[in-house]
């Protein structure tokens, strides 16, 4: 691979690692397991490949122009998870690299991508460790290093929303930090005792934060005082990792991973209806399979699309809970609405098209074919930007798909493997790797 790394992205979600985890767990057991006698079975969903459905082409497939993204301040880019169609170079080169420490390792995981607000990027590391990066540069600005209850808890990292100069950071010591932008000087930090894996939502004056126990917490962004609570259903098995909340239309829409999916109004937490995703297809036993919502959901036009690890990807109106379809795929990602399609990266590493009026499969890509056989590759993603879909694995792969036919466009190799989804803002891409390391491409 040649010194520029070019990934050649040309005009055109591996899942993160499923760790499960108890509700008193927060690192890797120090020793081997004893093997149990018996069958093995496997706790997670299996559902048959996914088939592309002829009626599906009726639609005409339009994308929306590429736009330019100045700002990818939490997860999702905004409160509503709709990053759409962003602007990127029809080719990309490596412009920078940063080593930032405390990625992946033994009882060390990160979960959550950076974020990048007014030209600065930021991270936190499995170390309690976080940077500020000047984001067209790599420059560091500055690095603190948080003041945790249990200095254990870092190992599993939490995540990052910024607003204006106020930077939130969640920790799987259950403590909520808001940090100065500018300087990295504590503001307040407010302890919720659980642990905290996903990363916040933020809207206006308040800030939205899932628990590892499914409880839902609204705090002042401006001093840290709880606001409301709701809370789900508590589940012993459940992912390490953690969906954010949606909010967008005066409403939060909540995902736990009991498989519930709440919508409650985002002032005072008012209920306004709930749905369950535990809708089992292919054939599976409930019983044996995660019912966990993994994927961040998304608000549309007034439409919700959530998906469950055994309930299928659903659309529903955000006033009514009104269910317009479902179609059966599993994922941990994101799914990317632009215009009337949808994309989603599935966790049997299918990168597919739907139809947003239907869900009707368009075209469906194994995103494994043609790549060096491995025992269990996992891909992040997708990213709508610059006319094609960008993808990466664990296993260093960087791919490039065309979004109207599903076509692989290009594939190129990055030095180290890469577990959360890559993020864009101002036309530059990032990937952050397991290594703890920030690589960005921008335009040639």
């Amino acid at each position: 691979m040649s010194a520029s790394l070019r990934v050649v992205l040309l005009a055109s979600v591996a899942t993160l690692p499923l760790l499960l985890v108890g509700c008193e767990t927060i690192g890797l057991a120090e020793k081997p397991a004893p093997k149990l006698e018996g069958a093995r079975i496997d706790v997670t969903l299996q559902p048959t490949l996914l088939k592309v459905n002829p009626a599906a082409s009726r639609v005409t497939f339009a994308l929306p122009q590429p736009e330019a993204l100045p700002n990818w301040a939490q997860n999702g880019a905004n409160s509503s998870h709709t990053p759409g169609h962003v602007a990127l170079a029809p080719s990309v080169v490596r412009a920078w690299s940063a080593t930032l420490g405390g990625g992946f390792g033994r009882g060390k995981a990160l979960l959550n991508p950076p974020v990048v607000n007014s030209g600065r990027l930021f991270m936190v590391n499995t170390d309690g460790e976080v940077t500020a990066l000047n984001a067209a540069t790599g420059k560091q600005l500055w690095q603190v290093a948080l003041p945790l209850e249990q200095e254990s808890a870092a190992k599993i990292a939490g995540g990052l929303a910024v607003s204006g100069n106020l930077l939130f950071v969640t920790t799987g010591s259950g403590q909520v930090f808001a940090l100065t932008a500018d300087k990295g000087e504590q503001v307040w930090m407010t302890p919720l005792n659980v642990p905290l894996r996903a990363a916040p939502a933020t809207l206006g004056e308040t800030v939205f934060i899932t628990s590892h126990d499914n409880r839902l917490f609204a705090l002042s962004a401006l001093n840290g005082a709880l606001q409301w609570t709701h809370s789900g259903i508590e589940e012993v098995l459940a992912p390490m990792a953690a969906a954010s909340p949606a909010v967008a239309n005066g409403a939060v829409v909540v995902p736990y991973t009991s498989g519930e999916l709440y919508v409650l109004r985002a002032a005072d937490g008012r209920y306004l209806w709930h749905e369950t995703l535990t809708s089992p297809f292919s054939g599976q036993d409930p019983a044996m399979t995660l019912a966990a919502i993994a994927a961040p959901p998304v608000v549309a036009d007034g439409i919700i699309y959530a998906v469950g690890l055994n309930g299928g990807l659903s659309a529903y109106g955000l006033v009514d809970g009104q269910r317009y379809w479902r179609t059966d795929l599993t994922t941990s990602q994101l799914p990317i609405v632009a215009g009337a399609h949808l994309f989603v990266l599935t966790d049997e590493g299918e990168l597919t098209a739907l139809n947003r009026q239907d869900g009707l499969v368009r075209w469906v890509t194994n995103l494994n074919q043609g790549l060096p056989e491995k025992d269990k590759r996992l891909w992040v993603g997708p990213l709508l930007a610059g006319g094609r879909l960008v993808v990466a694995s664990n296993d260093g792969y960087a791919l490039s798909v065309n979004p109207e036919s599903g076509a692989r466009l290009a594939a190129t190799e990055i030095d180290e493997g890469v577990s959360v989804p890559p993020v864009i803002a101002d036309g530059v891409l990032y990937f952050l790797t397991d290594a703890g390391r920030l690589v960005a491409f921008h335009g040639k």
